[in-house]
């Protein structure tokens, strides 16, 4: 003999649940926020900041220096040292101020280092033009990081700074 099933008892014991609990939610999210807590400690947020510095010099230092070569065409010559790179800036109080002066840059962010300082113009015995960069520490002297070098030499810039 065939036994009658009740449908409605059938369904209500097959019924389960759908989705996740909380508990389930919480152990996932704890998983996920621990590798990306790793994944963060392993990344060295200083060499980022070294590579960005380094491209903002070669491209700063390209910068400037077609700037002091429109300087020199339109003017006759180069700023003195003491005028600095403020002159490309701002008219010089000293040394001999062309009468037809007038602002190469716009601002004075564009003659500064990634520290924040001004690049200061020097000149070798040779009269190569040298931009020099006084470093993270923003001092004369230093070593490493904090060392001075000129921008338009890389072979002058820090071992962080080089293309690696």
């Amino acid at each position: 003999m065939i036994r009658r099933i009740d449908l409605k008892l059938v369904r209500k014991g097959n019924k389960r649940r759908k989705g996740f609990t909380l508990i389930e939610l919480a152990i996932v999210v704890a998983i996920l926020g621990a590798i990306i807590a790793i994944i963060i400690s392993s990344i060295n947020v200083g060499d980022i900041k070294d590579d960005t510095a380094s491209m903002e010099l070669r491209k700063e230092g390209r910068e400037i220096q077609m700037n002091l070569e429109r300087y020199a065409q339109k003017f006759g010559n180069y700023p003195s040292e003491d005028q600095g790179l403020e002159a490309l800036v701002e008219k010089p109080a000293t040394g001999d101020v062309p009468e037809d002066w007038r602002p190469m840059v716009n601002s004075k962010d564009s003659i500064k280092d990634p520290w924040g300082s001004i690049y200061k113009l020097k000149f070798d015995e040779y009269g190569d033009m040298q931009i020099v960069t006084l470093g993270k520490d923003k001092q004369e002297g230093g070593e490493g990081a904090n060392a001075d070098f000129n921008i338009l030499k890389e072979e002058e810039y820090p071992s962080q700074f080089k293309k690696k």
